[in-house]
């Protein structure tokens, strides 16, 4: 009995230096072990990224940084309530950063301030009660930026607080910060510690993109105070809309951009959106909507796709040459308890679309059982009860299925790759 469990024990230890062994074979390739669990609703074999020879530059990027740590990788992702909440996009973060090494948290919006609910991995905070809107709000009086929400006060001591969360195993202290806010008539900002010590100065420069300024802190830190400065009495105001938090470290900073309620023409009318994604530089355009295109009725398929092309084109224009990657909502109901055919329309919509146009799709639809798939969501304990929106497992399930997607069409690229 004894001589017969040293040897289930040998056995097992030979397994694990086999894994270990594949997975050091696998790192000096540049090539990535990733799998997830899986429910028995998901098609494992239409988890995949669908045209992915488009992006050969992102892969050659991600092989660079795998091989040689030598890189920094921005990728860009655009939603709606999905993505807002961060559960998708913060599976994704993690799985990149553990993988490919950790840049920093990336873009952060003072989203509590404007009055919703902000990620679990950062909060900004405010002295002072400031007005704020999102970009579903079309006839509002505020310009929308850089994360679909603005900001605004007319308080001269409006300080805001932003701090960053680590979860093991990333850090999210930060070294620089890149401030969107309104330049004209309003106020100047400085950054300062919890003691108050000034640690940089905002400074306006006009040979850079309008309402943007970079501060290049004197060393890492979780914590900082943005405050407002009036110097005369033209400055009125601050607008804010968001910050880019980095460290100096090589690695992938990945943007997650979310509205609540979001459509494609609400980003397209946001007047300094689609310019400010330039100031990211993403080596990957993530687009992630559909959900709230679905709930109109009646569904118009053509103002859809004119809706999502205008969305495209607009962020083609400001980020020529970059890659895009569409991906279709999941299945959900309608009014609660109805099967929703326009999610499968928008499906078909953004499938023939990136297919006309060039561009990679990930199909999580028809990879997660298509429609009234809804119904396994839900019977798996992975939707909430309104039928749209999905609780954390759910949704960390679809961050893990979209990285399982791009690591497979990455570790193909690798594997073809010539030096």
């Amino acid at each position: 009995m004894k001589e017969e469990r040293r040897v289930n024990s040998w056995q097992s230890l030979a397994v694990l230096w086999l894994v270990f062994c594949v997975m050091q074979s696998n790192a000096q390739n540049g090539q990535v072990n990733f799998s997830c669990k899986k429910f028995p609703f998901v098609h494992d074999e239409r988890n995949e990224i669908v045209n992915a020879k488009v992006l050969d530059s992102f892969f050659n990027r991600l092989y660079l940084q795998r091989t040689e740590k030598n890189q920094r990788i921005s990728i860009l992702q655009i939603g709606d309530s999905h993505i807002q909440a961060d559960y998708i996009s913060a599976k994704v973060r993690t799985n990149f950063q553990n993988d490919f090494g950790n840049a920093g948290r990336g873009l952060v919006v003072p989203i509590k301030v404007a009055g919703s609910n902000e990620p679990f991995n950062y909060r900004i905070t405010s002295n002072v009660k400031c007005y704020g809107k999102r970009c579903v709000y079309l006839n509002d009086s505020l310009d929308y930026g850089i994360g679909g929400f603005a900001v605004k006060t007319s308080d001269d001591t409006a300080q805001f607080r932003i701090r960053t969360f680590d979860y093991a195993p990333l850090n999210y202290a930060f070294s620089k910060m890149t401030l969107f806010y309104q330049q004209d008539s309003s106020y100047n900002f400085s950054l300062q510690d919890s003691l108050g010590n000034l640690l940089g100065s905002v400074k306006r420069d006009s040979t850079q993109l309008r309402n943007v300024s970079v501060i290049q802190l004197p060393g890492n830190t979780n914590e900082v105070y943005l405050k407002a400065h009036r110097n005369d009495s033209s400055e009125s105001y601050a607008i804010l809309y968001g910050m880019n938090l980095e460290n100096d470290s090589s690695g992938v900073l990945y943007h997650s951009i979310g509205v609540n309620g979001a459509e494609a023409f609400q980003y397209v009318h946001a007047k300094y959106f689609a310019e400010q994604t330039a100031v990211l530089n993403p080596d990957v355009i993530i687009i992630s909507l559909g959900t709230n295109e679905a709930q109109r009725k009646p569904f118009d398929k053509n103002l859809v796709e004119a809706r999502l092309d205008s969305l495209v084109k607009q962020l083609q224009q400001y980020n020529p040459g970059k890659p895009i990657i569409l991906t279709t909502p999941p299945d959900s109901y309608y009014r609660r308890k109805y099967y929703n055919p326009s999610v499968a329309a928008y499906h078909v919509i953004t499938v023939d679309y990136a297919k006309k146009n060039n561009l990679a799709v990930w199909d999580l639809f028809s990879a997660t059982g298509g429609f009234k798939s809804c119904y396994q969501w839900k019977k798996y304990h992975l939707m909430q009860r309104d039928g749209i929106h999905f609780n954390r497992a759910g949704y960390e399930l679809q961050g893990n299925l979209f990285y399982e997607a791009i690591t497979k069409t990455y570790n193909e690229y690798v594997s073809h790759r010539r030096p």
